[in-house]
């Protein structure tokens, strides 16, 4: 039984403020979107938008995007910034009881659904998946980038909601649940490990910071080549890509 319990909060403070800082970290956001590009293929659905980080990233990149998020405070901040998306963004709670009713003439429209740092906010991580395999087309993918290691769990996972943080098998496990078969899960941002265990001991706000990430994103290149020499297992997150299985 997991013992973390949070309240949703309709205005996420810590959530905004993270999401700021990471928004000035231009080349982490394109190295993070290069682990996902070679399985994305339009139309694609983007699971917890936030205020556009990757989004943007997905949009350049040519793709037909659907952002969403559960929080109004980002669907107004995406229909502003994203003014020409107007029709493709969309408020949506991955675990809403009602799930099936909403979101029902989105079903099987995707061939390809991703959400980055978004399942781990979610108690009932089953169900999200469960969910958001609705949304693919027979062949579609699933991607999703989840925090890693859950003995450095820590205060700003605490401050940023996390239930948890994933190990290789659970992952896999819940990437492979039918109608998904598991395609690949790898580390991702080894070099990360250190900066989160530092933040989670030294941070006073215990939120990751516009200066803490303007020096990492210095620090990418170097980044990269932890990842490569350890062979993409070691990872502050996991990527796990599944494909949905035709009936």
């Amino acid at each position: 039984m997991n013992s973390r319990h949070f309240q949703f909060k309709e205005h996420d403070a810590e959530g905004m403020e993270t999401l700021q800082a990471i928004k000035e970290a231009d080349a982490f956001n394109s190295w993070m979107y290069d682990q996902i590009a070679p399985f994305m293929e339009s139309p694609v659905l983007e699971i917890g938008s936030g205020i556009g980080n990757i989004s943007k990233c997905c949009l350049e990149d040519g793709h037909s995007l659907v952002m969403t998020d559960i929080r109004s405070e980002y669907i107004e901040f995406l229909k502003e910034n994203f003014s020409e998306q107007q029709e493709d963004i969309l408020q949506l709670d991955l675990v809403d009881e009602n799930f099936e009713e909403k979101y029902k003439s989105y079903f099987g429209k995707f061939k390809t659904v991703f959400a980055l740092n978004v399942i781990e906010h979610i108690e009932n991580d089953s169900l999200a998946i469960q969910n958001a395999s609705k949304l693919l087309s027979a062949g579609g993918k699933l991607i999703i980038l989840v925090p890693a290691h859950a003995l450095i769990y820590n205060t700003i996972d605490r401050n940023l909601f996390h239930f948890k943080r994933y190990g290789y098998r659970d992952l896999g496990k819940l990437m492979q649940t039918p109608p998904l078969k598991l395609d690949s899960i790898k580390g991702f941002n080894g070099l990360g490990i250190a900066a989160w265990v530092y933040g989670g001991l030294f941070s006073k706000k215990g939120v990751i910071a516009g200066g803490d990430m303007k020096l990492y994103n210095r620090l990418v290149p170097i980044a990269k080549w932890i990842d490569k020499i350890t062979f993409f297992k070691l990872g502050l997150s996991l990527i796990a890509v599944s494909r949905k299985l035709d009936k």
